[in-house]
C-alpha cells in the first residue's frame, strides 16, 4: 500500500512537469521561430527485481524540441525573412566579441540606428558568411533585397550575406532561451543549404488546439490519479487506527 503511496506520488509529479511544458508551449504559441517541446515519459524498470519495477511511478525521460516547420506569414516587411525547410540564423551574443553565437528561426529583422547593424528583435546581430552586416542609414529598408542565398544588397551593391546553418541531426542542439539553440557536443552541421525567404518571417510550430486538448488529457489523467492516491491514504489510515 505504500508503494502504490509512492507510485502515485511519482505519477502526479511526472503529470505536473507535464503540465508545465504544455502550459509554455501554449504560452509561446505566437512566439516567432519557437519550436514545441515535448516530454518523453517512461517506466523505470529493475531488471534484478521485476516485481518492484511496477511500484516505481513513471518519470519524465527526456525533454525534445518538436523541429517541424511554423507557419509562414507574409509581411511584405524588407528585413523580414525565414527559412524554408531546414535550417537556423545565426545571431552573435558575445556582446561584438564573436566568440559566442546561437541559432533560430526567428528572422525578423530591425536596423540599429547607432551600429547601422542588422540586428533581431533582442538587439543581437545577425551573422553574415564574413562578419556582422551593416547597412547605410542612406539606404531605405525598401530597397534592401534579400536572395535565397542570403545575399543582402541595395541598388545593385551586396552589402553581405546572411549566414545559415542546417546540421544532420537537429536533436543533438541545446535550447536557449525561448528561440534559441546552441550546437551540442555531437551536432554535424551538414552541407545541405538553406533557403531564405524575404517579406515573411516564421511563427512558432505550436498548435494551440492540439496544445489544449493535450492540456485537458493531461489534467484528467492528474485527478484521476489523485482520485486513487488518495483512497490508498485513507485506506492506510484506516488500517493504521486499525
Amino acid at each position: 500500500m505504500i508503494n502504490g503511496l509512492f507510485s502515485g506520488a511519482a505519477a502526479m509529479d511526472t503529470l505536473s512537469r507535464k503540465q508545465e511544458v504544455i502550459s509554455s508551449n501554449l504560452a509561446h504559441a505566437t512566439t516567432s521561430g519557437h519550436r514545441r517541446v515535448q516530454a518523453s515519459v517512461k517506466q523505470p524498470f529493475d531488471a534484478d527485481n521485476l516485481d518492484s519495477t511496477i511500484l516505481m511511478g513513471p518519470e519524465i525521460e527526456s525533454y525534445a524540441s518538436d523541429f517541424s516547420p511554423g507557419r509562414q506569414v507574409q509581411t511584405g516587411r524588407p528585413l523580414d525573412v525565414s527559412i524554408a525547410g531546414d535550417g537556423f540564423f545565426a545571431f552573435d551574443n558575445s556582446g561584438g566579441t564573436g566568440d559566442s553565437e546561437y541559432l533560430s528561426r526567428n528572422g525578423r529583422l530591425f536596423r540599429e540606428p547607432e551600429s547601422n547593424l542588422l540586428v533581431n528583435e533582442e538587439g543581437f546581430p545577425i551573422q553574415g558568411m564574413t562578419g556582422a552586416i551593416t547597412i547605410d542609414p542612406t539606404i531605405g529598408d525598401q530597397d534592401v533585397v534579400i536572395a535565397a542565398d542570403g545575399t543582402v544588397s541595395a541598388d545593385g551593391n551586396v552589402l553581405g550575406q546572411i549566414r545559415t546553418v542546417t546540421f544532420e541531426d537537429n536533436q543533438t542542439l541545446i535550447p536557449l532561451g525561448v528561440a534559441g539553440f546552441v550546437p551540442g557536443v555531437n551536432s554535424v552541421v551538414s552541407e545541405q543549404p538553406a533557403n531564405v525567404q524575404q517579406h515573411q518571417h516564421e511563427l512558432s510550430n505550436v498548435q494551440p488546439v492540439n496544445e489544449l486538448v493535450a492540456l485537458i488529457a493531461n489534467n484528467r489523467q492528474y485527478e484521476a490519479v489523485q482520485k486513487a492516491t488518495t483512497a490508498l491514504s485513507e485506506s492506510l489510515r484506516e488500517y493504521i487506527r486499525a
